[in-house]
């Protein structure tokens, strides 16, 4: 299966992209996104631990199955003041 990942905010410098698409086995779940990412992304990899993942409109847990096509987005962690 083909997924799409969005890079939100620092994680497109960690990518060094805003898209980044991934091929996948049919059983794919987010945190296989995750594993794929951060083998082909060092600097993502020390950070993925405080990432959030999104599908849709909706915050998911790695254990979150994926179907062919889907957008994933990064989501990292953000500060204000």
């Amino acid at each position: 299966m083909r997924i799409t990942v969005e890079c939100c905010g620092a994680s497109q410098r960690w990518c060094g992209a805003d898209l980044v698409n991934l091929d996948l086995g049919e059983a794919a779940t987010v945190a296989d996104v995750l594993s794929r990412l951060g083998e082909r992304f060092p600097e993502l990899a020390m950070r993925r631990d405080s990432l959030a993942v999104a599908v849709g409109d909706e915050i998911v847990p790695a254990s979150r199955a994926l179907v062919d096509g889907e957008r994933v987005a990064l989501i990292p962690p953000v500060s204000g003041g």
